[in-house]
Protein backbone atom coordinates (compact mmCIF):
# COMPACT_ATOMS: atom_id res chain seq x y z
CA UNK A 1 0.00 0.00 0.00
CA UNK A 2 1.42 3.84 -0.63
CA UNK A 3 0.09 7.00 -1.11
CA UNK A 4 1.61 9.33 -3.21
CA UNK A 5 0.58 13.01 -4.83
CA UNK A 6 1.72 14.17 -8.30
CA UNK A 7 0.42 15.63 -11.66
CA UNK A 8 -1.69 13.32 -14.26
CA UNK A 9 0.87 13.87 -16.84
CA UNK A 10 -1.38 11.74 -20.00
CA UNK A 11 -4.97 9.81 -18.92
CA UNK A 12 -5.81 7.28 -21.64
CA UNK A 13 -9.63 6.07 -21.46
CA UNK A 14 -10.68 2.55 -22.65
CA UNK A 15 -12.66 -0.70 -22.17
CA UNK A 16 -11.98 -3.89 -20.59
CA UNK A 17 -11.78 -7.03 -23.34
CA UNK A 18 -12.62 -9.24 -21.02
CA UNK A 19 -14.97 -7.52 -18.81
CA UNK A 20 -16.35 -4.42 -20.98
CA UNK A 21 -16.00 -2.21 -17.91
CA UNK A 22 -14.50 0.91 -18.60
CA UNK A 23 -10.83 1.69 -17.24
CA UNK A 24 -8.53 4.30 -16.86
CA UNK A 25 -4.80 4.43 -17.55
CA UNK A 26 -2.95 7.17 -15.99
CA UNK A 27 0.39 8.46 -15.95
CA UNK A 28 1.00 10.27 -12.75
CA UNK A 29 4.32 12.54 -12.27
CA UNK A 30 6.09 14.12 -9.27
CA UNK A 31 9.57 15.43 -8.63
CA UNK A 32 11.00 11.96 -8.27
CA UNK A 33 9.55 10.30 -11.72
CA UNK A 34 6.73 8.56 -12.84
CA UNK A 35 4.12 5.82 -11.91
CA UNK A 36 1.24 3.82 -13.94
CA UNK A 37 -2.50 3.99 -12.44
CA UNK A 38 -5.07 1.46 -13.54
CA UNK A 39 -8.48 2.61 -12.20
CA UNK A 40 -10.67 0.06 -13.02
CA UNK A 41 -12.80 0.21 -9.26
CA UNK A 42 -14.70 2.82 -8.63
CA UNK A 43 -14.11 4.14 -12.16
CA UNK A 44 -17.02 6.40 -12.23
CA UNK A 45 -16.26 7.95 -8.50
CA UNK A 46 -12.93 8.65 -10.09
CA UNK A 47 -13.32 9.60 -13.63
CA UNK A 48 -14.15 13.32 -12.90
CA UNK A 49 -10.67 13.49 -11.43
CA UNK A 50 -8.59 12.02 -14.45
CA UNK A 51 -7.62 14.98 -16.97
CA UNK A 52 -4.47 16.10 -17.46
CA UNK A 53 -2.56 18.48 -15.34
CA UNK A 54 -4.37 17.97 -12.60
CA UNK A 55 -2.70 17.65 -9.31
CA UNK A 56 -4.04 14.27 -7.19
CA UNK A 57 -3.14 12.43 -4.14
CA UNK A 58 -4.16 8.44 -4.81
CA UNK A 59 -4.10 5.93 -2.09
CA UNK A 60 -3.54 1.86 -3.58
CA UNK A 61 -1.94 -0.82 -4.09
CA UNK A 62 1.30 -1.43 -5.66
CA UNK A 63 1.80 -4.15 -8.19
CA UNK A 64 5.18 -4.97 -8.89
CA UNK A 65 4.39 -8.03 -11.07
CA UNK A 66 5.40 -6.56 -14.32
CA UNK A 67 8.38 -4.29 -15.52
CA UNK A 68 7.11 -1.49 -14.20
CA UNK A 69 5.15 -1.21 -11.10
CA UNK A 70 1.61 -0.09 -11.14
CA UNK A 71 -0.66 1.19 -8.61
CA UNK A 72 -4.08 0.05 -8.21
CA UNK A 73 -6.30 3.15 -6.36
CA UNK A 74 -8.14 2.71 -3.48
CA UNK A 75 -8.81 6.05 -3.38
CA UNK A 76 -7.97 9.42 -5.17
CA UNK A 77 -8.80 13.15 -4.19
CA UNK A 78 -7.63 16.59 -5.38
CA UNK A 79 -4.16 17.28 -3.70
CA UNK A 80 -6.04 20.67 -2.33
CA UNK A 81 -7.70 18.13 -0.48
CA UNK A 82 -4.93 15.86 0.77
CA UNK A 83 -3.85 19.05 4.06
CA UNK A 84 -7.02 18.63 5.57
CA UNK A 85 -7.79 14.57 5.58
CA UNK A 86 -4.26 14.27 6.65
CA UNK A 87 -2.75 16.79 9.10
CA UNK A 88 -2.65 15.94 12.27
CA UNK A 89 -1.59 19.44 14.14
CA UNK A 90 -0.55 23.14 12.80
CA UNK A 91 2.29 24.10 14.27
CA UNK A 92 2.80 28.05 13.88
CA UNK A 93 6.92 28.81 14.51
CA UNK A 94 7.20 32.48 16.23
CA UNK A 95 10.49 33.71 16.55
CA UNK A 96 10.28 35.23 20.26
CA UNK A 97 13.00 37.97 19.31
CA UNK A 98 10.93 39.35 16.79
CA UNK A 99 7.65 39.40 18.33
CA UNK A 100 5.50 42.38 19.00
CA UNK A 101 2.98 43.17 21.62
CA UNK A 102 0.05 43.03 19.08
CA UNK A 103 1.27 39.43 17.29
CA UNK A 104 -1.07 37.55 19.74
CA UNK A 105 -3.91 39.26 18.24
CA UNK A 106 -2.37 38.36 14.93
CA UNK A 107 -3.02 34.89 15.59
CA UNK A 108 -6.33 35.13 16.92
CA UNK A 109 -7.35 36.50 14.21
CA UNK A 110 -6.06 34.07 11.29
CA UNK A 111 -6.99 31.60 13.97
CA UNK A 112 -10.78 32.79 13.21
CA UNK A 113 -10.15 33.34 9.69
CA UNK A 114 -10.03 29.64 9.38
CA UNK A 115 -11.63 27.25 12.33
CA UNK A 116 -11.48 23.63 12.02
CA UNK A 117 -10.69 20.71 13.75
CA UNK A 118 -7.36 20.65 13.35
CA UNK A 119 -4.82 21.47 17.09
CA UNK A 120 -2.80 23.99 16.94
CA UNK A 121 0.31 24.53 18.77
CA UNK A 122 2.29 27.69 19.29
CA UNK A 123 6.13 26.99 18.59
CA UNK A 124 8.10 29.79 20.13
CA UNK A 125 11.43 29.64 18.68
CA UNK A 126 14.29 31.27 20.95
CA UNK A 127 17.47 33.40 19.91
CA UNK A 128 19.76 30.59 21.95
CA UNK A 129 18.30 27.94 19.66
CA UNK A 130 15.70 26.36 22.34
CA UNK A 131 11.76 25.90 21.19
CA UNK A 132 8.96 26.68 23.79
CA UNK A 133 5.76 24.60 22.52
CA UNK A 134 2.23 26.28 23.61
CA UNK A 135 -1.06 23.79 23.28
CA UNK A 136 -3.96 25.92 22.58
CA UNK A 137 -7.29 25.38 23.58
CA UNK A 138 -9.65 24.00 21.20
CA UNK A 139 -11.76 26.38 20.19
CA UNK A 140 -8.38 27.74 18.54
CA UNK A 141 -8.33 24.34 16.23
CA UNK A 142 -8.08 24.78 12.92
CA UNK A 143 -8.70 24.36 8.93
CA UNK A 144 -5.61 23.22 7.52
CA UNK A 145 -5.10 24.17 4.10
CA UNK A 146 -2.61 26.57 1.55
CA UNK A 147 -4.39 29.49 2.62
CA UNK A 148 -3.74 28.88 6.18
CA UNK A 149 -0.52 28.56 5.01
CA UNK A 150 0.10 31.43 3.13
CA UNK A 151 -1.62 33.85 5.24
CA UNK A 152 0.43 32.30 8.38
CA UNK A 153 4.12 33.00 6.03
CA UNK A 154 2.75 36.52 5.56
CA UNK A 155 1.89 37.90 8.39
CA UNK A 156 5.53 36.00 10.39
CA UNK A 157 7.80 35.09 7.91
CA UNK A 158 8.37 32.14 5.58
CA UNK A 159 8.17 28.94 7.11
CA UNK A 160 6.52 29.83 10.34
CA UNK A 161 3.82 27.81 9.04
CA UNK A 162 4.49 24.14 9.36
CA UNK A 163 1.69 20.89 9.41
CA UNK A 164 2.44 17.85 11.20
CA UNK A 165 1.15 15.04 8.80
CA UNK A 166 0.15 11.66 9.03
CA UNK A 167 2.98 9.23 7.51
CA UNK A 168 1.60 5.87 8.64
CA UNK A 169 1.00 3.93 5.40
CA UNK A 170 -2.25 3.47 4.59
CA UNK A 171 -4.51 -0.15 5.08
CA UNK A 172 -5.76 -2.28 2.48
CA UNK A 173 -8.77 -2.18 2.07
CA UNK A 174 -11.01 -5.48 2.23
CA UNK A 175 -12.28 -6.81 -1.34
CA UNK A 176 -15.65 -7.70 -0.91
CA UNK A 177 -15.41 -11.46 -0.71
CA UNK A 178 -13.15 -11.01 1.65
CA UNK A 179 -15.28 -8.99 3.75
CA UNK A 180 -18.32 -11.76 3.45
CA UNK A 181 -15.40 -14.78 4.10
CA UNK A 182 -14.03 -12.86 6.70
CA UNK A 183 -16.27 -14.10 9.95
CA UNK A 184 -16.65 -17.94 8.40
CA UNK A 185 -12.54 -18.25 7.11
CA UNK A 186 -12.18 -16.86 11.01
CA UNK A 187 -13.37 -19.46 12.85
CA UNK A 188 -12.63 -22.22 10.45
CA UNK A 189 -9.15 -21.36 11.50
CA UNK A 190 -9.54 -21.06 15.23
CA UNK A 191 -9.38 -24.18 17.77
CA UNK A 192 -12.59 -25.27 18.81
CA UNK A 193 -11.83 -23.88 22.72
CA UNK A 194 -11.56 -20.15 21.30
CA UNK A 195 -14.58 -20.18 20.03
Amino acid sequence: MTRIGGMIAAVTHGFSKKSGKPYSMVTLEDLEGSVQLLVMNDYDKFRPLLEANKAILVIGEVSAGEDKPKIFPQEILPLTDAPKKYTKQVHLRLHSAHLQPDDMIKVQELVAAHPGKCPLLLCFMRPDGGTVFMDTNERFSVAPSLALEHAANKLFGEETYYAKVDASLPEKARRSWEKKMAPAARNRLLPAAAL
